[in-house]
């Protein structure tokens, strides 16, 4: 296999420049039987850089003779990786991350670029880790902790500077690897003591039944896992199904199902009684809901492949409960999806907010009178979720709002809820 920096690189600028997903790029190179040292450093280095993007690009900025804009992107990956290193890790010399750095730039540059990447790092190097100095303080969150503008200004007005920082701030933190205990096969207590004798580190979480595993590698290599004794799960995706809570014998529909972890936690809340219908548009995905639905023991869930945005007549006032967990643009997943800082902009959630009704409107029909529609999506944007049932609710009298947990629209961040970030709405059909 090729350098493991060259190989880091050429994902990170697969990333940034080509649209390929983080995710799946370090999925893909895990499945290619690399040295499990040199994928740990290469995932830590592509995301690092992915994450930190803004501020090392500010250190550049303030160091580089060369304007910003001429730099070429390959070499900019290089001082990016070269500069994480530096500021963020301290295993490897700096004097040697110069060196592999120059290395790469022979490899992809000409005498100049060379030449400017040396000298350049060389000077990093010798100085300070640089704070970011900008006047404004919207400006200046943004570059230090590397979002998006209109992210960190959306919340700077409406939850002020304090909240802001720490919700960036946790972003950019490691997530917690958390499980949902399966309890149609096992309750807690037992899922525990056997994940503590077989060496795992568990950490209880505010959800009695979701788990954090402090040192999960493996983890899904073990006997509990092929029973189907958990499933990993966020904690936000787990509470999502609570707050519906569907009563035993009832009828449940599940829009936007796949994977399958809120359709299977649907199921073993209602202890395998009743029916609850999944769909999803593709039929890959429908394969999948059924594989996690067999591993787990869920005996009452049906897949069906379904468009969410066109009007199923089968299914028009059947359901007591409705789930749609909507596509969004993933704005509260940034800290295990970097990538999503920089490949959704405004006008992608604007677009999204108009498929998120539409979808909500086939939604409504398929709810009894008196049944539940929970929306919900993992994303914190109002455009997404306040916007939308907003509109919904101008156009749909019949329905009103059930706060959760005293809101309307109930916010679930990273750093006040430990679960990624999540915005989840009840509604109730009179």
């Amino acid at each position: 296999m090729k350098n493991t920096r060259e190989k880091a690189l050429q994902i990170i600028n697969d990333v940034l420049y080509k649209g390929t997903f983080l995710e799946e790029s370090l999925e893909i190179l895990k499945a290619s039987n690399i040295d499990e040292r040199d994928f740990a450093f290469i995932k830590e280095i592509t995301t690092g850089v992915v994450r930190n993007k803004t501020y090392l690009d500010y250190v550049i900025r303030e160091n580089s003779k060369v304007r910003f804009n001429r730099i070429h992107k390959i070499i900019l990956s290089i001082l990016e990786m070269a500069i994480y290193q530096m500021y963020f890790l301290d295993k490897v010399p700096d004097y040697s991350i110069v060196d592999e750095s120059v290395n790469l730039a022979k490899i992809y540059g000409n005498k100049g670029s060379i030449s400017f990447t040396n000298g350049i790092l060389r000077s990093i190097s010798k100085e300070k880790h640089l704070q970011v100095t900008l006047k404004n303080s919207i400006d200046n969150l943004s570059t230090y902790y590397s979002h998006p503008r209109f992210y960190t200004e959306y919340f700077y007005d409406k939850y002020g500077e304090e909240f802001t920082k720490k919700l960036l701030k946790a972003n950019n933190e490691k997530p917690p690897f958390t499980i949902r205990v399966n309890t149609l096969k096992i309750n807690r207590d037992e899922l525990i003591k056997n994940l503590t004798e077989s060496g795992f580190d568990i950490e209880e979480t505010t959800y009695v039944n979701a788990l954090n595993v402090l040192n999960p590698n493996g983890i899904i290599d073990t006997e509990f896992f092929e029973k189907g004794h958990f499933y990993v799960q966020d904690l936000g995706s787990i509470l999502v199904s609570t707050f519906l809570n569907p009563s035993k014998d009832s009828k449940v529909l599940d829009l936007c199902a796949a994977p399958g972890g809120k359709t299977t936690h649907l199921s073993e809340l209602m202890d395998n009684t009743g029916e609850i219908i999944s769909c999803d548009k593709s039929k890959g995905k429908i394969k999948l809901i059924k594989e996690n639905a067999e591993r787990l023991g869920c005996t009452n869930i049906s897949p069906m492949v379904n468009d969410a945005r066109v009007l199923n007549e089968e299914f028009i006032n059947k359901f007591d409960y409705v789930l749609v967990d909507a596509p969004c643009s993933g704005t509260g997943l940034y800290r295990k999806k970097p990538d999503i800082k920089w490949n959704k902009g405004i006008y992608d959630l604007k677009e999204l907010g108009v498929i998120q009704l539409e979808i909500l409107n086939k939604a409504k029909e398929y709810v009894r009178e008196k049944g539940l529609l929970l929306y919900s999506t993992c994303s914190l944007s109002k455009i997404e979720n306040e916007d939308v049932i907003e509109n919904f609710l101008k156009e749909n009298e019949n329905f009103k709002i059930k706060k959760l947990r005293d809101k309307d629209v109930l916010k679930l961040f990273p750093s006040v809820d430990g679960s990624d970030g999540f915005s989840i709405c009840l509604l109730e059909k009179n």
